[in-house]
Order: structure tokens, then C-alpha cells, then sequence
């Protein structure tokens, strides 16, 4: 499987790190959707393989309790790994808990490397990518899909949008998007369609367009996990793993 373009990565900390994500990508157990839980949870997983990564994996909206688990699961842990990845599949929520997060992995980055990943499939609107960006390494999938839109204020009844508020998001832009690095063209562009609107992109789209968001992708091809029976004929997988 082709995980990420030999141009852009160091081939001993990337490509090896890459495919160890992509097999627990391929091998989690996926909770409910965040429309049937209702809220957001952490799964957390520390690897022995040689190289100790803390990976934790957070699906559901960008809310209380996220950066208080994040941060406990990496404190109980952070003596035990050397890297640590956050999967995300979220389609935004508080910027206020957002920003909480993005302080906790701040403080993740002082002493450890930190990769965020999107895996394919899966999602990361609104809040969600100002917390993508935070990783050093920046993994995406071509099939991951992205939200971008101006912050805004929902009635606590009803549910729907009473307010938009675009200076609050450009400031989150100024804020986050800049110092990680995020092409100013694409910015710019990017803005064209967020004026009272939903703009959609896929990994691909992210990539093609050089936004500097996404920096190492994860290919369409990924191996199924397959289980041999204890006995009788052996289990022909469809194809095999590509360097």
C-alpha cells in the first residue's frame, strides 16, 4: 500500500510511523457514530513494537470533556512513549473546547513529536482542522472529507444557527493556520466560499491545492485485517502490501 509520496517524508520516521497508524487505523474497533452517542470519546492504545507510540483516537464533536481526557490519558502515559498520534473524526463543536485541546497539545509537543491523522472515510469540519494543524506530522486520507466555515452561535433549544460570526474565525485563522504553516493562497481562496456557507473538500482536494494542511497522505489501498481460522485451509487475502 502507498501511504505517503517519497517527496515528502524522512523514510525512516515517517514511512515506518505511517504504516504503523495505517494497521491500527485498519484494526480499531469504530464506537457509534457521533449523531448516536451524542458526544465525543477517547480511546487510547500505547503500542510495544519497538518504537512506543500513544495513540489515542477521539470520534465525535469538539466538546467538554475532550482536552481534560486528552490530557489525562498523556500525563498517566508520557514516561512510556516517545511519539504521539491523535486520529481524529470529528465534525467540529466549541471553539472554546477547541482551544482548550490545542493548549494540552502544546504542551504534548514540549517534550514529545505529535502526529494528527484522518483516516479514510472520516471527517474533520470547523474546530476539528484548527486542531489537526497542531501535529507536526499531519496525516490524511484522499478519502477523508473537510469542513470549513465562519464560527457560529447555535440556540441551546432548537439547535439551529442564530448567528454567524466571521471576525471570530478569521482570528482562529490568523491564530492557528498561519504559524502551522498554511498556504496563504489557499487561505485566500478558501475564504471566497465561506461567506454564510458550508465549504466541503476532500483529502485530495486539500493536497492537489497544496494548502499545507495535509502533509502526508494515506493512499486509497489499505490491506484488510483478516483472522485465519485455528484449523483448515488458509485465508487468501486479495492483495498484498506494497512498498
Amino acid at each position: 500500500m502507498r501511504l505517503v509520496n517519497a517527496r515528502l517524508g524522512k523514510v525512516f520516521s515517517i514511512g515506518s510511523l505511517l504504516w504503523l497508524v495505517a494497521v491500527l487505523l485498519a484494526a480499531q474497533v469504530r464506537p457509534a457514530s457521533a449523531d448516536e452517542i451524542g458526544q465525543g470519546r477517547l480511546r487510547v492504545k500505547l503500542t510495544t513494537s519497538g518504537s512506543e507510540i500513544l495513540v489515542m483516537s477521539w470520534q465525535g464533536p469538539i466538546a467538554a470533556p475532550m482536552a481534560t481526557q486528552i490530557s489525562d490519558a498523556f500525563e498517566a502515559r508520557r514516561s512510556q512513549a516517545t511519539r504521539v498520534v491523535l486520529i481524529l473524526d470529528s465534525g467540529g463543536g466549541s471553539v472554546a473546547e477547541g482551544e482548550r485541546v490545542i493548549d494540552v497539545l502544546g504542551r504534548i509537543k514540549r517534550t514529545h513529536q505529535l502526529m494528527t491523522a484522518v483516516d479514510h472515510g472520516q471527517k474533520c469540519g470547523s474546530m476539528c482542522v484548527f486542531i489537526f494543524v497542531q501535529g507536526h506530522e499531519r496525516v490524511g486520507a484522499l478519502t477523508s472529507a473537510w469542513l470549513f466555515h465562519e464560527v457560529s452561535r447555535l440556540d441551546p433549544k432548537t439547535k439551529q444557527i442564530t448567528m454567524l460570526n466571521r471576525p471570530r474565525w478569521e482570528h482562529l485563522i490568523d491564530k492557528y493556520f498561519r504559524p502551522a504553516g498554511i498556504s496563504e493562497a489557499w487561505i485566500a481562496d478558501m475564504k471566497q466560499y465561506t461567506f454564510g456557507s458550508d465549504y466541503w473538500q476532500t483529502g485530495a482536494d486539500l493536497i492537489q491545492s497544496n494548502s499545507g494542511i495535509i502533509n502526508k497522505w494515506l493512499g486509497n489501498q489499505r490491506p484488510r485485517q483478516v483472522d485465519p481460522p485455528t484449523a483448515g485451509p488458509s485465508v487468501a487475502t486479495p492483495f498484498a502490501q506494497q512498498s
